[in-house]
């Protein structure tokens, strides 16, 4: 562990010790503060960041969502468990690795989506909240098996509101290659294990040739990528990071999917890359029960190339 990681544990053992009594602590996990008996106001969550920063206006947050498992058992924001990008008002780009809980596939009711809040504990005027209809992970991922095919798609009931704080982002439309500036966001914890931020994340990384990628441990070349910060290691995505956007040109590149550690020496996080699996992500995201018009465009389409083959053949 870096001297900044050991510095940070000992403050947030500190303040978990003036918060918390002695008999919670040991129930307290990666959903940090839980255990409190007062509602925690917003300012208890702005804890030491490490790696990561707040640019004073984000411009990337809108891309981004909160998923929610379940209820909130004590306050707004308690149950954030996932990420996800915003590919459309409709469907929502995330792991396929959030779509299941010990080894089994959630059902739509327990997924709520959270659009148009920075703040993950505060609900203010731009938020929106819109419940899963259909769970979409990528045939071929083995939950427990391997990371491959790690991404998934979440079809909502209701489309989105899109404006200014709530935004769908294009897929990256090249393979990605090595020394690609990019940037993840999210509410993933600050350290490994450590509490939840209330304010969204950033960090900047930067994506790594395959010649370092296949040295960490399972990594493939089939559609993954490896990103990290080399100058400044412990930048990096976390636990409640997963199925958040790594975003280079402005575009949802890949996907937080696992890492050994978050920000460790010698390692980089892991990305299901998105350009990959780009026929997938668009036959999925909009299905014809859910998106008539552009089931009407495509008969239109297939009608008139039939009419141009017929044209065709006649003269």
């Amino acid at each position: 562990m870096s001297p900044s990681k050991f510095v940070v544990c000992v403050l947030l053992i500190f303040v978990k010790s003036e918060l918390v009594p002695e008999s919670n602590m040991t129930q307290l996990d990666s959903m940090p503060l839980q255990s409190l008996e007062k509602d925690p106001k917003p300012s208890d969550f702005h804890f030491l960041i490490t790696g990561g920063y707040r640019p004073k206006t984000n411009k990337l947050v809108k891309y981004v969502v909160s998923l929610r498992l379940g209820n909130s058992k004590k306050f707004f924001g308690d149950n954030h468990y996932c990420a996800g990008a915003i590919f459309s008002s409709r469907a929502i780009l995330t792991a396929a690795h959030c779509l299941y809980s010990n080894r089994r596939k959630l059902t739509p009711k327990k997924l709520t989506v959270i659009a148009g809040t920075p703040k993950r504990l505060v609900k203010s005027d731009s938020t929106q909240i819109v419940q899963a209809h259909k769970l979409l992970p990528h045939p071929k991922y083995k939950k427990g098996k391997s990371q491959k095919y790690d991404i998934g798609i979440v079809l909502m009931k209701e489309d989105l509101s899109l404006g200014g704080s709530v935004a769908s982002i294009p897929l990256y439309n090249k393979a990605p290659v090595a020394g690609v500036q990019c940037s993840i966001i999210g509410w993933g914890t600050v350290i490994q294990y450590g509490p939840l931020p209330d304010e969204v994340i950033n960090g900047d990384v930067k994506i790594l040739p395959n010649t370092f990628c296949r040295k960490l441990l399972g990594w493939s070349s089939t559609g993954m990528l490896c990103a990290n910060d080399q100058s400044n290691t412990e930048v990096d995505s976390c636990q409640g990071d997963s199925g958040g956007p790594l975003i280079c040109d402005n575009k949802v590149t890949g996907i937080v999917s696992f890492g050994t550690g978050c920000g460790e020496p010698d390692s980089a996080g892991i990305y299901t890359d998105v350009y990959h699996f780009r026929d997938w992500i668009n036959e999925n995201s909009c299905p014809r029960a859910l998106c008539p018009m552009r089931t009407l465009l495509i008969l239109v389409l297939q009608l008139q190339l039939t009419f141009l083959a017929i044209i065709r053949g006649v003269f």
